[in-house]
């Protein structure tokens, strides 16, 4: 089958689209693992629960910290009259609590090593990173919530910690007694940690070499940070959920096990995104200046939805030419790949994968290349746009073949080109996509 038609006008997309913000809220109620599950619940059975103001580098949990994470040693440690109580009737912060402490921390800005880290059974909340115009230093606000009738508190810390030559960041340590199954003590023993990190605001952007958090059960949002790019930036939770209102990196890492994870992600290396069983909707924008050298994104989660909107961006002059990997999967779970841009001459290798369930693949008028599609029991299906114009406004006509293998068009193979075709430029794009016992669909 073959198809050669004229096409109309590129419609751009901006570079910072958004996504909407999450329709989950930040909860009190902690999403405890199984036992014996947490990273955290792991790195405190050989040695007693910290208190406040009472880690120090040679304490127990400071061998624990040095043991688990080489490199990582503690500063210090907010003392008892560090901590202001703060109204429980205060809106800024989850209810459900009779006490409330608030605490404020800071780190250098001159720091090339920024990361939280949190260790216990009992350590989960929730960390907002956003930008502030008042400040001339990083500041790191702890509002902690707790029972009256709970001694967390007391046998808890909030650490600052230092790592290599120059990194700098803090620390969340809870006990690990009790359990988390049993409703008398859940009620009881609960500790809730709100974590709000402010980057100063800056006149120009200013480059954060290194960002890292490991907070298991904190949600976690990245809110607009327009003066504000990271060299790389690796996120990592469980059991919550992550979103980034916009998000700007060279390499970005974001992980969460068993938690949502959406938002827009803007990189010019990597991008690596991956949860289970819970659903991911991003938006990126993938930007490249080097053919031999593509941006690689990478998108997984299992059990659940996957919807991810990408613009293919180059950065050489004229915004052509460029190479990029996107791999996106998910399992019985519906897979949604749109791609808003496509830079003309743009080389795109493609692996779009789920299992019983529907995929629909949008590709941008600027691919070419060839394209396989597969499924089983139900019909793949390939639709041309029959209208669309030369993206590169070079007055080139579009050619589409396709052709079928076996019966019922379960597999799908094929080509497409802009003619008459210019073989210096011309990018040898790749683009495959399956499932099984479900629709298969692709758009051209």
């Amino acid at each position: 089958m073959s198809f050669e038609q004229p096409t109309q006008s590129d419609e751009k997309v901006a570079f910072a689209s958004t996504v909407q913000p999450p329709s989950y809220q930040i909860t009190t109620e902690p999403p405890y693992p199984p036992p014996g599950d947490a990273e955290s619940g792991r790195l405190m059975r050989r040695f007693g629960p910290p208190h406040f103001g009472g880690i120090h580098e040679g304490s127990d949990f400071g061998l624990v910290i040095s043991r688990t994470r080489p490199g990582v040693g503690i500063d210090s440690c907010v003392e008892s009259a560090d901590w202001t109580e703060v109204d429980p009737r205060d809106s800024h912060h989850p209810h459900g609590f009779s006490v409330w402490q608030q605490a404020e921390l800071s780190l250098p800005t001159d720091t090339d090593d920024i990361f939280l880290l949190s260790r216990g059974f009992h350590a989960f909340g929730h960390l907002e990173i956003i930008e502030a115009a008042d400040r001339e230093d990083i500041g790191v606000e702890v509002v902690v919530g707790y029972n009256d009738d709970s001694d967390l508190f007391e046998r808890s810390s909030v650490c600052t910690l230092r790592r290599g030559d120059n990194g700098h960041g803090i620390g969340i340590f809870t006990p690990n007694f009790g359990h988390p199954h049993r409703d008398h003590e859940r009620e009881r023993d609960l500790i809730f940690f709100n974590i709000t990190l402010s980057l100063p605001e800056g006149k120009g952007v200013t480059i954060v070499p290194h960002f890292e958090t490991r907070l298991p059960l904190f949600s976690q949002i990245v809110a607009g940070l327009p003066t504000h790019t990271f060299g790389s930036i690796s996120l990592y939770s469980t059991n919550r959920p992550i979103f980034a209102h916009s998000l700007v990196g060279d390499k970005i890492s974001i992980h969460s096990k068993n938690g949502p994870i959406e938002g827009t992600f803007n990189t010019s290396s990597s991008l690596d995104i991956e949860t289970s069983n819970t659903p991911v909707k991003v938006v990126v924008n993938a930007l490249n200046q080097n053919n031999s050298a593509p941006t690689d994104v990478k998108i997984r989660t299992s059990n659940s939805v996957l919807s991810a909107d990408l613009s293919l961006i180059s950065t050489f002059e004229n915004s052509t030419s460029g190479a990029f990997t996107v791999v996106t999967r998910t399992s019985n779970s519906p897979l949604e790949v749109n791609f808003s841009d496509h830079a003309p001459d743009g080389l795109l290798k493609l692996d779009a994968h789920t299992s019983n369930s529907p995929v629909e693949v949008r590709l941008h008028p600027s691919f070419e290349g060839t394209f396989k599609l597969r499924t089983s029991v139900f019909s793949a299906t390939v639709s041309p746009d029959l209208e669309v114009v030369d993206p590169a406004g070079r007055d080139r006509k579009r050619s589409v073949n396709v052709s079928t293998i076996g019966r019922y068009s379960r597999i799908i193979h094929g080509d497409v080109a802009w003619k008459p075709e210019d073989e210096a430029l011309k990018p040898d794009s790749k683009v495959e996509v399956s499932t099984s016992n479900s629709p298969l669909r692709v758009w051209l």
